[in-house]
């Protein structure tokens, strides 16, 4: 959530990394339980553009760019500001910055306050317990993107353009190992029978491979928090996950001891029928989530609200509406515990 924001991101890698010591083709470690390990020279670039006339595209003007690099080692992050002319970007202080922007909607005009990121902002989102980048995984990326009239699923265009390098054993074995559990095999059982049918019996290991192991049809994805054709706790998991889980996650940045990850199952996030550590609101009998009681969920009261108590806490100054009641539904349609 960027405030309303449109949005548009670019991922620009170099031609070469250093493996061994050796100069060799870029190749990203496929992995699906976290987000991808990228090399040194990479640049992740995010435009940002408000509607000066809500509900009009033709009025988008772009205000913001930020740059993510990795350099020798470290993730750093900044942020440039766009001019009227909307010619060129300048570099914002390291302090960050505010601006305000007049933006006309049918109930009228309204200012909208801007906040560009410090330097040390940036990294508080983009943590080492999220690996610093936040949306180059494997279940965000698994989606269609338009490349200029050609629509494809993103996974398969990193393949096709051989920028992965794919643990091929390790991935077919856990595919196994799914399809042997959803048969009704016991966990154990699953373990032996990959292990025997992954046996070297004197061969070599299998090399790695651009190549994926499965279809993206066959990998998990995000859920669009808004299409209603999905069920709504893969929505409201998919939300929580793209603008929560980068903090509330193990060893995070968020000092509420919560995981809020896609793939962590419901009982294992300690969010439900769990009480705050911190702030009630002046909540009776408050629950981080309270199942079945929207208005006993200090996660929801946190994400209706913008100030002290805010979440998400930085760069943003507007509460997201669709989301707040989003999770006020997923909320209400839970089963209290028995």
């Amino acid at each position: 959530w960027s405030d309303g924001a449109h949005k548009e991101r670019w991922l620009v890698l170099p031609p070469t990394m250093t493996q061994d010591g050796h100069e060799v083709p870029v190749r990203i470690p496929f992995t699906t339980d976290r987000t991808w390990e990228l090399p040194d020279r990479t640049v992740l670039v995010k435009s940002f553009a408000l509607e000066r006339n809500e509900g009009r595209p033709d009025s988008r003007r772009w205000i913001e760019t930020r740059l993510l690099t990795r350099q020798q080692g470290e993730w750093a992050g900044y942020s440039y500001r766009w001019n009227e002319e909307q010619t060129e970007a300048l570099l914002v202080e390291k302090e960050g910055a505010d601006q305000e922007f007049t933006v006309r909607s049918a109930d009228g005009e309204r200012r909208q306050t801007w906040h560009y990121p410090s330097r040390s902002e940036c990294m508080v989102c983009h943590s080492r317990a999220a690996n610093f980048v936040l949306g180059i995984s494997t279940v965000q990326l698994n989606r269609d993107n338009n490349y200029g009239g050609v629509v494809d699923n993103q996974l398969r265009v990193f393949e096709h353009l051989g920028l992965l390098r794919v643990d091929y054993q390790s991935q077919a074995s856990e595919y196994l190992r799914e399809q042997l559990r959803a048969s009704g095999m016991s966990a154990e059982d699953a373990a032996k029978r990959v292990a025997e049918a992954t046996a070297s019996r004197g061969q070599r290991s299998a090399a790695a491979s651009s190549l994926l192991a499965r279809s993206p049809d066959h990998y998990e994805r995000l859920a669009d928090p808004y299409d209603d054709r999905e069920p709504i706790d893969r929505r409201a998991r998919a939300y929580l996950h793209a603008n929560c889980a980068q903090c509330h996650v193990e060893a995070g940045g968020g000092n509420a001891q919560l995981d809020l990850r896609f793939a962590t199952a419901l009982d294992k996030m300690r969010l439900v029928g769990v009480e705050p550590l911190h702030d009630r609101f002046g909540i009776e009998r408050a629950q981080l989530v309270a199942a079945g009681d929207p208005d006993r969920s200090v996660l929801l009261r946190r994400i209706s609200i913008r100030g002290r108590g805010q979440m998400p806490q930085l760069a943003t100054s507007l509460v997201d509406r669709r989301a707040v009641e989003l999770l006020r539904r997923w909320i209400e349609g839970m089963r209290t515990p028995e």
